[in-house]
């Protein structure tokens, strides 16, 4: 095998990982909107009891 042969192999090696490494990406980004909702709404409490902790 030639050095030309070797790089393209690996050429070819990185670019179906960058494609794969994309699909996994977009498809785990909405897997992610209920983490961020329940990371919301957590804030959304904690500010609301520190606001009621500081008026009673």
């Amino acid at each position: 095998m030639n050095t030309f042969d070797r790089k393209a192999m690996m050429e070819r090696s990185d670019r179906e990982h960058d494609e794969w490494a994309e699909r996994v990406r977009l498809k785990n980004k909405a897997d992610m909107y209920p983490v961020w909702g329940m990371l919301a709404f957590g804030i959304f409490c904690m500010s609301l009891g520190f606001i009621l902790a500081r008026l009673i």
